[in-house]
């Protein structure tokens, strides 16, 4: 009986030990997910402070980079502005300084008018009593006819402005002897004015108004020969062809009239030059001959 139940004991024991045995690696295994279950779990949390973390210095970042356009846009628009306000200054200096510049070539102008009528009011004023004074102002013998004499207009301190003008306003009132006579007499003491070509051009002008045409091209070759930049060269050109084309020289004012074209393209002059070489271009065309019936 007793071996009976040692036997049903040992038994027992060798079924249950394999079942402990299965039971313990069971709770060893499920422990192990519990931690690898934590650990992920960590990781998650980790990952997801992680991912926070970057979107806040991420949007740090941009608040950043648009404070830096900001600024940068600021700046930008404050040099523009700084630009935009020197190069109002650099225009108003360049202003400034050609305005001094051409006042001081009045300024030179009228002083060398000074320098001209100082020797002569020098010579009036050192002159013995009983010397004859020679005055500009006074009249003046014409020709051999005694008794016969022409008022001669003085110079004398006069300024290039009062010249020039004086001059013109006898051109604009139809006396155009007196102002051939008032640009020769500028010409003469401010042979370097910068109005210099204008009066010569005036002076031609005023021949072709009297019908001088042959004094009139004389004067025209001389606005082309002594200010060749000047801006009267074009109109000196058109006006010589026509001078030309009044005294029937058609081939000489063709080549006038060419000269203005070539020369000087794309102005006033050229176009009245164009007309006028398809005027002569039509005065020359032979007539056609009437047919015979």
């Amino acid at each position: 009986m007793r071996k009976t139940i040692l036997f049903v004991l040992v038994a027992a024991a060798a079924v249950a030990a394999p079942a402990r045995a299965q039971n313990r690696e069971h709770l060893q295994m499920a422990a192990e997910l519990r931690i690898l279950q934590q650990q992920n779990q960590e990781l998650a949390n980790t990952l997801t402070q992680l991912i926070q973390l970057l979107n806040e210095t991420t949007k740090a970042l941009n608040t950043r980079i648009d404070q830096t356009n900001d600024s940068i846009r600021k700046g930008f628009a404050d040099q523009s502005l700084t630009l935009n306000a020197t190069a109002g200054d650099v225009r108003k200096t360049l202003a400034q300084t050609q305005d001094a510049a051409t006042r001081l070539g009045e300024l030179k102008e009228e002083v060398q008018a000074l320098r001209t009528s100082i020797p002569a009011l020098l010579s009036r004023l050192t002159a013995p009593p009983d010397a004859p004074v020679s005055d500009q102002n006074a009249p003046a013998p014409v020709g051999d006819a005694p008794g016969v004499i022409a008022q001669q207009p003085s110079t004398l301190g006069l300024s290039p402005e009062r010249m020039f003008s004086t001059a013109m306003s006898d051109f604009g009132a139809g006396n155009f002897a007196a102002a051939i006579q008032g640009f020769q007499e500028f010409l003469k003491a401010f042979p370097t004015s910068a109005r210099a070509d204008d009066a010569q051009q005036t002076i031609g002008d005023s021949e072709f108004q009297q019908n001088h045409f042959e004094q009139a091209i004389a004067a025209y070759n001389l606005v082309i020969q002594n200010y060749p930049k000047g801006d009267q060269v074009g109109w000196a050109y058109f006006k010589r062809g026509l001078s030309q084309t009044r005294l029937g020289q058609s081939a000489n004012a063709r080549v006038s009239f060419e000269t203005v074209v070539k020369q000087f393209p794309d102005t006033e002059p050229a176009v009245m030059a164009l007309a006028r070489l398809q005027a002569l271009e039509n005065t020359a065309a032979p007539a056609t001959p009437p047919r015979r019936p």
